[in-house]
């Protein structure tokens, strides 16, 4: 929260409508562990390819290609 320089309120808005939409799972209540979901990675590679074919930026370009990889990966992204 601190990095995204969110407010809290906000974030849990953020947080519940991402997983309402299955875009990313809670693992663990208690430790606020969460963990994007196929669907949400998907979301991610469009997002991002929509966005270097609009725009063209470089930094697009180079998180498609490590979407692609995380998608190759047995273990799960998580994020807490």
């Amino acid at each position: 929260m601190e990095q995204s320089k969110l407010d809290s309120s906000i974030l849990e808005n953020y947080l519940s409508a991402l997983t309402e939409l299955r875009l990313i799972t809670v693992e663990k209540k208690s430790q606020m562990l969460y963990r994007t979901t196929a669907k949400g990675l998907d979301f991610l590679r469009i997002y991002h390819r929509l966005r270097w074919l609009l725009w063209g930026k470089d930094n697009d370009f180079l998180l498609m290609r490590l979407l692609g990889q995380l998608e190759k990966k047995v273990h799960p992204f998580y994020v807490s």
